[in-house]
């Protein structure tokens, strides 16, 4: 094990495919002094129609293992099987687990810590935000990793409010994605003459609520067009919608966008929507595509589904999901007042700046960090 001034931190997170998702732990090194060994997938599937690969950075500051798996397709199932070997070769002094408590790779987390001599002090991240019952084994893990995890972060408060009905008596606190601002870059809202363009990023899926943004589209001026940035099992569905409401011609299915042309993405367009809906299984757990939007300057239209709310604050317009009327009528608002759209962006920005990005991030996980490791040193 490592001395308190050499703190090493496991991280494990399967979804830190993408430079700019690792930024806070490359400042967690560079900026906090952590020596942060990350293990991450080699590549994921989960809810896309093809393979995401983990892409590499130049000078990666931090350590990152990509070891064999199984499951890489799916968030309970996934694991590592040589994550003990791991584990005792880097000898973290803490552990650090975007995984769900009720996943394989969650329970192993916290299991292999509670079972060190003397005991290595775990912390989990979750999304889930509703209170779903599980089968064994995963609810026994559940029950495992609540009673042993010294706290738990949750993307909004809808998660902790879920860990507490299922028991959980520890502490938890809300911690926002981080957004690397160097990447996504801001830039004004443009005075559009000709087009006012709606744009979308993310799986085409049913939960997502796109089919509403399609008939809201129907109660717009034919100058208002759609941009669709991603793919998924809805798409066919959603072409042929498109064709039927006669608002095809309107909107453009760009396919799956490279991670590295988001950004150009943002720029392109003059307002994000993300209509997602909730579903007896699934609602919004926190929307990265929001913040990475405001980051750029763009005004966010969500529904009320989920975390929407919660991450957009006073800066973004907000409509009751499945509502096609009220989305409709928040888009022009937006497209007849430039001023409200420069405000937003302004807002938007800021917002983002001093609450979701990277290096809000990396302070808040090394405050945890600390907190936690002191409280250990001191039972």
């Amino acid at each position: 094990m490592s001395t308190m001034n050499e703190k090493r931190v496991l991280i494990l997170w399967h979804g830190a495919l993408y430079p700019s998702y690792r930024k806070p732990f490359w400042l967690l090194q560079t900026r906090w002094g952590w020596d942060v060994h990350l293990i991450t997938a080699k590549r994921w599937t989960q809810c896309m129609p093809r393979k995401t690969t983990l892409q590499p950075a130049e000078a990666e500051p931090i350590h990152v293992h990509t070891p064999a798996a199984v499951a890489a397709w799916h968030g309970a199932l996934y694991c590592c099987p040589t994550f003990p070997f791991l584990f005792n070769r880097i000898k973290p002094d803490l552990v650090f687990a975007i995984e769900e408590p009720f996943s394989i790779m969650g329970w192993l987390a916290t299991y292999w810590c509670a079972r060190h001599v003397p005991p290595i002090p775990s912390i989990l991240y979750s999304y889930q935000n509703i209170a779903k019952p599980y089968p064994q084994p995963f609810r026994g893990m559940e029950t495992f990793v609540l009673e042993n995890s010294c706290r738990i972060l949750v993307s909004e408060t809808g998660v902790g409010r879920v860990l507490e009905r299922k028991g959980y008596e520890g502490m938890w606190d809300v911690l926002g994605l981080g957004v690397d601002l160097d990447r996504f870059k801001y830039r004004a809202p443009r005075k559009q003459i000709d087009f006012f363009t709606l744009g979308y990023v993310g799986r085409l899926a049913n939960e997502k609520g796109i089919q509403t943004l399609l008939w809201a589209l129907m109660d717009l001026p034919d100058y208002v067009r759609l941009h669709l940035a991603g793919d998924g099992p809805a798409r066919h569905r959603l072409e042929t919608m498109a064709r039927e409401l006669g608002v095809y011609h309107r909107v453009a299915f760009r396919g799956a966008i490279a991670h590295d042309d988001l950004p150009a993405f943002y720029h392109e367009i003059d307002a994000l929507v993300l209509p997602s809906v909730t579903t007896p299984g699934w609602k919004e757990q926190f929307g990265r595509v929001l913040i990475e939007a405001m980051a750029c300057g763009r005004p966010v239209i969500g529904s009320d589904s989920g975390a929407i709310p919660e991450v957009l604050g006073e800066e973004g317009l907000i409509f009751p999901e499945k509502n096609v009327e009220e989305l409709a009528k928040k888009i022009a608002f937006l497209y007849d007042d430039f001023h409200l759209q420069q405000t937003l962006s302004l807002r938007g920005r800021v917002r983002v700046e001093q609450q979701y990005s990277a290096e809000r991030c990396a302070q808040k996980l090394n405050d945890h960090f600390i907190e936690v490791l002191s409280s250990a040193c001191r039972d």
